[in-house]
């Protein structure tokens, strides 16, 4: 069978209810028969999305991946395929690495169909714009995560839509992966609106182009670009992006979608099935939270001790649990009494990062000097924990302190690895804090086995795995 195939394969079963990002349809609607109206287009557009949510069951992979990985967090001994990830010891074969492979190719084979079809279908011209300038967004969005995770990608933007047109795409090196990245983002940062209101609150909008952009550019040491992309989000007229004054406020289920929320994975309580969980992955073991605690993530006590007694973070990101032992809290959503009801939305871009991102590529440009643009973009973060101002620092400093208010301040959000592969520092620090296995090329996890099996033009395996 070939990859695409095995994607296409994946791909087919959305198209039929789609109603907020249901993924279990009772019917299956022929391609040659949808696309028609208006409500396909809202339909198929909904189905681009639905992978953002399901990477891992209520979007743990991101926390596995971003958080289990590093310093921040380890899993609980239940789970072989998150243990090998937390020591290092993981294969191509890890089920965690190829249901996101999957997840996310899926997202992008569902993006390229709606590019395609939607501009012929009869409807209002601005939401047919925009409903394709989504479908780019979220197309660049899953290409961003997989190029970091796993290096030289295949770059698909045609839309397959027959079983006769597939083929054995070979790998793209890394540098076209992000060029496709950066094109669709630029096509859309300009189109889509700043904000949205009512039922479409959390769709994709210019600041979020703008926020991944930066991060894209900050990712590829392009610092000029990242911190003038950072700027722009910071500046962004009708968005109302901000700080939130307290931690409370920025976790809050009623502030959702609020002035720091940019792009959320999204989670609606009751009975629809549209519930979160990931609260109760967080959670004590056995405790009451979401129904049961699974007790599967836990913090490091390294992490823990980081947060001085001052850090107004530390009582809104951890509670003691029985056992004496601290559980990570960020995310509480009290009326959570059965499994799959939270009502937490799971921040994947948060106005936070934005700041810290102008403060990182404003400091690679420029010597330090008090109360220079760095120092404040970091200071706004560190005033808000109750910290004291940093001053006098060599550029070298500020970078340390700049990333470790990263890890600080967006904890537990998926974000860790990414920021110690990005630096060059995955390896010193995990190696200095016990973790024995981990190696140069594990800034890269390996293509899953499945997927390289099914299409030997992904070969070679990325180096350091068997081949």
């Amino acid at each position: 069978m070939k990859i695409l195939k095995y994607i296409l394969l994946l791909s087919v079963v959305w198209m039929s209810s789609c109603k907020k990002l249901d993924e279990n349809p009772q019917s299956f609607i022929s391609p040659v028969n949808f696309y028609k109206t208006k409500n396909d287009a809202l339909s198929a557009i909904t189905a681009v999305y639905a992978p953002v949510r399901l990477n891992g069951f209520v979007t743990r992979n991101y926390v596995i991946l971003g958080e289990i990985t590093t310093d921040n967090m380890f899993p609980l001994n239940n789970s072989a395929p998150r243990i090998e990830l937390n020591t290092y010891v993981h294969t191509s074969q890890n089920g965690i690495l190829r249901e996101t492979w999957d997840n996310f190719y899926i997202g992008i084979t569902r993006a390229n169909a709606s590019i395609n079809k939607i501009p012929g279908i009869n409807m209002e011209e601005a939401l047919r714009t925009r409903l394709v300038a989504e479908a780019k967004f979220l197309r660049a969005f899953y290409y961003y995560h997989l190029v970091r995770l796993f290096g030289d990608l295949p770059v698909v933007t045609s839309e397959v839509s027959s079983l006769d047109q597939l083929t054995y795409p070979k790998r793209d090196p890394r540098a076209d992966v992000y060029k496709q990245i950066i094109a669709d983002l630029t096509a859309v940062e300009n189109v889509l609106p700043a904000s949205y209101s009512g039922a479409d609150r959390g769709r994709a909008t210019s600041g979020a182009a703008k926020s991944f952009l930066a991060s894209v550019y900050l990712t590829l040491k392009q610092y000029q670009q990242a911190a003038d992309k950072a700027n722009e989000v910071m500046t962004l007229a009708g968005a109302g992006y901000g700080l939130w004054d307290t931690y409370t406020d920025v976790f809050d289920i009623k502030n959702e979608f609020g002035k720091e929320a940019i792009f959320d994975a999204q989670f609606v309580s009751g009975p629809g099935g549209q519930g979160g969980n990931l609260i109760a992955f967080f959670a004590q073991e056995n405790n009451s939270v979401g129904g049961r605690g699974f007790g599967s993530f836990q913090p490091t006590t390294d992490i823990y001790d980081s947060y001085t007694a001052a850090d107004k973070r530390k009582a809104v990101f951890f509670i003691k649990g029985t056992d004496g032992k601290y559980y990570v809290n960020k995310w509480i959503d009290a009326d959570a009494t059965t499994e799959n009801q939270s009502d937490n939305n799971f921040p994947l871009m948060r106005y936070a990062e934005v700041v810290l991102t102008y403060a990182e590529a404003y400091n690679e440009l420029n010597s330090p000097a008090n109360g220079n643009p760095a120092y404040k973009a970091v200071n706004s973060i560190r005033k808000r924990a109750g910290l004291p101002d940093l001053e006098n620092l060599t550029q070298d400093g500020l970078r340390n302190a700049i990333l470790q208010e990263r890890r600080l301040e967006l904890a537990f959000e998926g974000s860790r690895w990414f920021d110690l592969v990005r630096t060059g520092k995955l390896v010193s620090t995990l190696t200095a804090k016990g973790t024995t296995n981990v190696r140069e090329y594990h800034n890269l996890f390996p293509v899953p086995q499945f997927p390289l099996g099914v299409n030997p033009n992904l070969a070679p395996q990325n180096p350091g795995y068997t081949q």
